[in-house]
């Protein structure tokens, strides 16, 4: 089903155009400011690979990164993250912070699109506070999902368009095996590049 989905979306671009196509870790260690992506993936190496390079990425550049996972996950993707050789003084500084997706978009954002945009560019001014440059953020989006809100999340993510604030970098983090064929199509209008397992691309 993956693979299928992948050929979807790369019809569906096809048809609006697209630049060079790239390997995918390169690709989201380029992301800049206002850029949103989103990442299709299959298997948690998939995951953790892609997410790790485009966070890793952000710390020697002065931004601050997060990482958004579902709570039940919290302990072991800290350990993953530690394996894949981030180093610990980014968490001791607030350079790197893990929170629960579950607790930023369920409960501080109550699932509404409008409240979660707003905790978003107010965490952005807490960090600038704290001599950041903004905010690099990779989110798990399957709590909407979970909890049978699809239909916010699509409301959420259009909100969001293609282009963030100037001072936010996002990739947003779907598996596969949530999504079905429409959802997938409209995710795609929603965000400027598109990350899966083999290639990437800049969505025009």
């Amino acid at each position: 089903m993956a693979g299928e989905l992948i050929w979807d979306i790369r019809f569906i671009i096809s048809r609006g155009g697209r630049d060079l196509q790239q390997e995918p870790t390169r690709h989201v260690r380029r992301l800049v400011f206002k850029d949103h992506a989103f990442l299709i993936y299959n298997t948690e190496n998939v995951k953790h690979e892609i997410t790790f390079s485009f966070l890793e990425a952000g710390l020697p550049q002065n931004e601050a990164v997060v990482y958004l996972v579902s709570e039940n996950k919290l302990d072991l993707e800290n350990r993953e993250i530690q394996r894949y050789g981030i180093s610990a003084d980014y968490f001791r500084n607030g350079a790197f912070v893990t929170m629960s997706a579950d607790e930023w978009y369920l409960k501080k954002g109550k699932a509404r699109a409008e409240t979660i945009i707003n905790n978003w560019l107010a965490f952005v001014k807490q960090k600038q506070k704290a001599g950041f440059k903004g905010v690099r953020a990779a989110a798990e989006m399957e709590v909407f999902l979970n909890y049978a809100n699809g239909k916010e999340l699509l409301r959420y993510e259009a909100a969001l368009g293609r282009h963030l604030s100037p001072n936010i970098c996002g990739l947003c983090l779907y598996n596969t095996d949530k999504l079905d064929e429409k959802q997938l199509a409209e995710l795609t209008k929603c965000h400027g590049h598109l990350v899966s397992k083999d290639i990437a691309w800049k969505i025009i």
